[in-house]
């Protein structure tokens, strides 16, 4: 359907709604009452406090400025304070919500034609007033529905002769107050004419918003899609560098950078399985392979955000550059092969429940510069690492094939280098690491004969450290807080935010912040306890007052228009909760 046109047409629509009112008028009344209290409901704060301030205001104009015969400073107070609840529509427990539309349609009852026509009368039909009342009709239509505002006009008009008549001696003529009110309607019908036409603007504009916000979640969730579908190929670290680049610089200029050559700190672990030739002949190859893959899946699944994983037949190949700093990457790079012990171990123990033969793999980590880049033709693009200390850790690895070595270390031992071990100890426990002297043991490093000293971390250590290894791993996954003064800020009720994503497909999560510096911390926190029990948060204090909040604990489930919408919601919940509504 085209949204360009309204439908049904306005002819229609004006027609139905007056047998609506002929055939059930009370029905059409509240229909009308119902309409008028949504076309109020985004400026009825404003035009309560506008009523509560213009009322005395008026009044100083009147009695003082240009002095009119007739003047009621109290009935300006009454009309003043009824227009207080509306200020404080926000803070109205919900069992009087329903009274909302009824309580709109007395204030502006009150406070336009009654008041205005009572004020006409008692000042004997002066011009002033014969403008003022003109212009308040007019302004009428705009609070409520044309048909609202014609019950409105003449009940008012009625009710404030009726009260003239009973007070004055000598009343204004109905004659001369008739031909006042005829000239009055005129404003009225155009300004409801004029009004009209807005609203029917304003729901083709509705209409068209809802039909954009469509087509933007089903973008969203095509890209989502794409995102779930590339990262199945791609180590989600690679795609949300490579996602951050191009939100930067462009998609030329970011693939540029993704696939330079350049120098750069890595941390490296490989793992080999042991004896893999024999398996297969106690094993069929499927039931080799299924065990290769369980192996596999575990540090797959988790590392996949904050590494390169690279499984080459029966071995894998991982690697953390120096991004986050050189001892981060180190102690990311223990974790997931910390990570990748504990899966290896558990499936052991299922394997000899069965019987079966444990699973014995070399497994070495080492960290170094090295060269990143593409090494394949530009139309294949496969970032990958080579150097020095690419092949110092496949030495390592192989050095666990050394009886000696495997005696000491045990099976499934992580053995490290002496700069693993140096960034490490912050990490890993010395007494928990074996020294590897080469040289008293009679080996040596092939093609590095001046290392001298390596370390094993036994696996019957590793569960003292498998806690701290999800640890880091998880706060790796949900990202570094975001940093203000480096990203555009959105707003949102003159409130800055920011927010991003972290992974991506099934695994992706996003950060956000929201300035809530202007609120008191106590507001916050109830806020927060109450209305964000579904995501992570933290209030954090680095030049300002900032609510972090984070959909980890639900990955996958908002898409990018979701999260939006998320935190506009909170920052309308906040401003409610402070009093700002």
């Amino acid at each position: 359907m085209n949204t360009a046109e309204p439908s049904p047409s306005g002819r229609s629509s004006l027609l139905s709604r007056l047998r609506s009112w002929i055939f059930s008028p009370w029905r059409g009344l509240r229909e009308s009452m119902r309409r008028s209290l949504e076309l109020a409901e985004p400026f009825m704060v404003a035009a309560g406090l506008l009523g509560l301030l213009g009322q005395p205001v008026f009044h100083l104009v009147w009695r003082f400025g240009f002095p009119q015969p007739y003047e009621n400073l109290t009935l300006r107070m009454v009309a003043g304070l009824s227009c207080l609840p509306l200020i404080l529509r926000n803070h109205w427990p919900p069992r009087w919500e329903g009274a909302l539309g009824s309580y709109w349609m007395m204030a502006v009852f009150f406070n336009l034609p009654f008041l205005f026509s009572f004020f006409l009368l008692q000042n004997a039909l002066s011009q002033v007033w014969v403008f003022s009342v003109m212009g308040g009709m007019f302004f009428l239509t705009f609070l409520v529905r044309l048909e609202m505002a014609v019950i409105l006009f003449f009940s008012g008009t009625a009710l404030a002769y009726g009260v003239h008549a009973g007070l004055s001696p000598q009343p204004v003529a109905l004659r001369d107050y008739l031909q006042v009110l005829v000239l009055s309607l005129f404003p009225m019908l155009f300004g409801g004419v004029v009004n009209y036409q807005l609203l029917r603007a304003r729901e083709l504009q509705r209409a068209f918003e809802v039909r954009l916000r469509k087509i933007t979640v089903e973008n969203a969730n095509l890209v989502k899609e794409q995102n779930q579908l590339l990262s199945r190929f791609v180590s989600n670290s690679i795609i949300t560098r490579l996602r951050r680049f191009q939100s930067l610089y462009g998609l030329e200029e970011a693939l540029h950078r993704m696939t330079r050559q350049e120098k750069r700190f890595c941390a490296i672990m490989q793992a080999d399985v042991r004896n893999f030739t024999k398996m297969f002949g106690q094993d069929s190859e499927f039931e080799v392979a299924r065990l290769i893959h369980r192996c596999f899946a575990g540090i797959s699944e988790v590392g996949q955000d904050l590494a390169v994983i690279k499984p080459v037949g029966d071995s894998i190949f991982v690697y953390i550059d120096e991004e986050g700093g050189r001892e981060n990457a180190v102690h990311h790079i223990l974790a997931l092969a910390i990570t990748f012990v504990q899966s290896v171990e558990r499936i052991n123990r299922t394997l000899k429940e069965d019987a079966g033969k444990g699973l014995n793999f070399g497994i070495a980590v080492h960290a170094g510069e090295v060269i990143y880049g593409n090494l394949a033709a530009d139309t294949l693009i496969d970032p990958t690492i080579i150097g020095i200390a690419v092949n110092k850790t496949a030495r390592l690895e192989e050095l666990t094939k050394q009886p000696r070595i495997a005696e000491l270390a045990g099976p499934n031992a992580i053995l490290l280098s002496e700069q693993i071990a140096f960034y490490a100890a912050n990490f890993i426990k010395g007494k928990h690491l074996i020294p590897l002297p080469l040289a008293e043991m009679g080996l040596t490093l092939r093609d590095f004969p001046e290392e001298t000293m390596v370390y094993a971390l036994p696996a019957r250590h590793i569960a003292k450290y498998v806690a701290q290894a999800e640890q880091k791993i998880s706060d790796k996954r949900q990202g570094l807080v975001l940093v203000p003064e480096r990203m555009s800020a959105n707003r949102h009720q003159g409130v800055p935010y920011f927010y991003e994503s972290q992974g991506t497909g099934a695994n992706t999560s996003w950060r956000a912040m929201i300035d809530v510096s202007l609120l008191r911390p106590k507001t916050v926190t109830h806020y927060a306890q109450h209305a964000l029990d579904d995501l992570e948060y933290e209030i954090n204090y680095m030049d300002g007052q900032w609510l972090i909040i984070s959909t980890a604990p639900s990955p996958g489930e908002y898409d990018e228009v979701e999260m939006e919408s998320r935190i506009l919601r909170i920052i309308d919940g906040l401003e409610a909760a402070s009093g700002g509504g």
